[in-house]
């Protein structure tokens, strides 16, 4: 799969779009150079969005009656410059749930494909000029 970049018009240099299956997601700088949301956005978005779906898909297929998981990605990039980039993904399950049931989901949560690829995976990124 490929995801595009592209520039919006001229008049406005800090702004992009990022394509992705033919939807389109706006990307520019945070506060105060810009009106967001940067990249850093779609990266923390990309682990709760992939929290949220995982533990929905496993609760169906366990027939779990978790009606729907709110998820809020609380950022600390206070040392990123040092190599520390600390995320808390915070879950709302919500749904006539065991204390058992949630033990469970909090477990499967951190399965999800996106935090593996984030805390365990070697990502290589090769950047080149077309």
């Amino acid at each position: 799969m490929t995801i595009t970049i592209r520039a919006n018009p001229p008049e406005n240099a800090l702004r992009y779009t990022a394509t992705a299956e033919g939807h389109g997601m706006p990307l520019g700088f945070s506060q105060p150079d810009g009106d967001g949301p940067d990249p850093h956005d779609y990266f923390d978005g990309a682990l709760g969005g992939c929290k949220a779906l995982t533990l929905m898909w496993y609760a169906r297929r366990k027939q779990l009656p978790l009606v729907s998981v709110d998820v809020d990605v609380v950022r600390d990039a206070a040392e990123e410059r040092h190599g520390v980039y600390k995320l808390t993904a915070r879950l709302t399950l919500n749904g006539d749930l065991t204390q058992a049931q949630r033990a469970e989901l909090l477990a499967v949560a951190d399965k999800c494909p996106i935090h593996r690829l984030m805390t365990t995976t070697d990502v290589q990124i090769t950047t080149e000029l077309a």
